[in-house]
């Protein structure tokens, strides 16, 4: 039961083993999971499965007296999808001024989806304190990644210093380059454009 391995991973057992590799589809076209494990997002424990497409999460059905899974309880599944993911963290807690170590909460997910036109970014906590089952989901996570061919290791951005009200440069160091910085993304930054084929980026 749900509950049981709940209970497991509480007291810090192992985490579910690792599904078979990626790419595998299981009968009826479905992909094979590659990490399945449980989380607490939010107030709520949680089922987790991760694929190369998808991080999907829906709450653990609580057990009736009977020992019964209460299945009259409404529940709905969530999901990203890996595309929309552009950076994961280790979630730590630590003391001020503390750079380095601290204890280790879980993982945090970070998503841009457009809204509207608009990016809009957000963070998911899954919260675990086991130490094996958070390094283990991390490293398959940041492995998914890193396989997209299209996303950029470094860039050379161009802020126009006379835009925006001439709060261009303070608009990108406020809310752009922590988005890089999260995304493991290295910049380049200058005012000045030299040659047109340096604009990356154009903030205005």
């Amino acid at each position: 039961a749900w509950l049981g391995r709940w209970r497991r991973h509480r007291r810090g057992a192992a985490p579910l083993d690792r599904d078979p590799p990626r790419g595998e589809e299981a009968a009826g076209g479905e992909e094979e999971p590659l990490l399945r494990g449980i989380f607490q997002i939010g107030k709520r424990s949680c089922d987790v499965v991760l694929s190369a497409r998808q991080l999907r999460w829906s709450p653990i059905q609580p057990e009736s007296r009977g020992g019964d899974s209460n299945m009259n309880l409404p529940y709905k599944e969530e999901l990203v999808e890996m595309k929309d993911i552009f950076s994961v963290k280790l979630k730590r807690r630590r003391f001020v001024g503390q750079k380095k170590g601290g204890v280790l909460l879980g993982i945090t997910v970070f998503v841009c989806l457009k809204k509207e036109n608009k990016l809009k970014d957000s963070a998911i906590n899954f919260n675990n304190l086991s130490e094996d089952h958070c390094h283990s989901w991390f490293n398959c996570l940041k492995e998914i990644l890193n396989g997209f061919p299209n996303r950029p290791k470094s860039l050379k951005v161009f802020v126009n210093p006379n835009s925006h009200k001439r709060e261009a440069t303070y608009v990108y160091y406020e809310q752009v380059a922590p988005l890089f910085k999260l995304a493991d993304i290295k910049t380049d930054v200058t005012g000045k454009l030299l040659f047109e084929h340096d604009l990356i980026l154009f903030l205005n």
